[in-house]
């Protein structure tokens, strides 16, 4: 479950692999937020896709922080390779 402030930074993201940009687009919202779906593969290549929005400042500060919310709750050890 992502909040809203956390799918729109993933909306803002020019450009995703083909698998990431189903998982954004077939999300499925609800009051308290945005749930993805894909298999470990997609999920893997959105903690990819992030880390390379962040290192190379492709996204603004706030989008960052919620990009980085999204690897926590998707797992929590890839923030040490995002570098956080």
């Amino acid at each position: 479950m992502v909040s809203k402030a956390q799918y729109s930074a993933l909306m803002d993201i020019y450009g995703p692999p083909e698998d990431v940009h189903y998982m954004i687009m077939m999300a499925n919202s609800n009051e308290k937020g945005w749930t993805l779906s894909g298999d470990d593969e997609a999920f893997e290549s959105l903690l990819s896709l992030i880390s390379e929005e962040i290192g190379e400042g492709l996204s603004t500060k706030k989008n960052a922080r919620a990009l980085l919310g999204i690897c926590k709750k998707v797992d929590p050890a890839s923030l040490d390779w995002i570098g956080m």
